[in-house]
């Protein structure tokens, strides 16, 4: 079966958002990498790299059904410095909610055009997205709760870095 055209456009952007996303969290990781924080620019790359394995996912989805994969720019993250680790969480969760919100918007499109093999692709990311949602809370809170306190800073981010590859 084609994918529908709607749904390919959302597809082929998806990728791109991806992308996006991986940007956004290398841009954090090297902001965390001048930083003492070398947990958080650990846990940072590596939700990086997580975001690219996402793009790859869609892109052999697309190939794998014959589909055109249309070529586009990876948007510059809106930020390079953060004021706090708490600032560059509340930023990444803020991202996986909107992330979560195209996900979503693919999945009922897919669905409303009968294009099932989609949105059970679109399915897995629903799942993804539960878990990049709530590990990004999870810092936040933790962050929150830590304050100005060094200490429980350095306790956030040695939790962080023990994130495995």
């Amino acid at each position: 079966m084609e994918i529908p055209k709607d749904v390919l456009k959302l597809l082929n952007e998806q990728f791109y958002n991806e992308l996006h996303a991986a940007h956004i969290y290398f841009g954090m990781s090297a902001f965390f990498k001048r930083s003492p924080y070398v947990g958080f620019a650990k846990w940072m790359e590596l939700q990086a790299k997580e975001e690219i394995e996402h793009a790859m996912k869609i892109y052999n989805f697309l190939c794998e059904r014959d589909a055109p994969f249309a070529t586009s720019e990876i948007a510059k993250p809106k930020k390079d410095v953060y004021d706090s680790p708490l600032d560059a969480f509340k930023t990444a969760y803020e991202h996986e909610k909107l992330v979560t919100s195209q996900i979503t918007r693919i999945f009922e499109l897919a669905n409303e055009r009968k294009d099932y093999a989609t949105a059970d692709l679109m399915n897995w990311f629903i799942n993804e997205q539960v878990e990049e949602e709530h590990n990004t809370l999870q810092f936040v809170k933790a962050l929150e709760f830590a304050g100005g306190d060094k200490n429980l800073l350095i306790g956030v981010d040695q939790w962080a870095g023990k994130r495995a590859e």
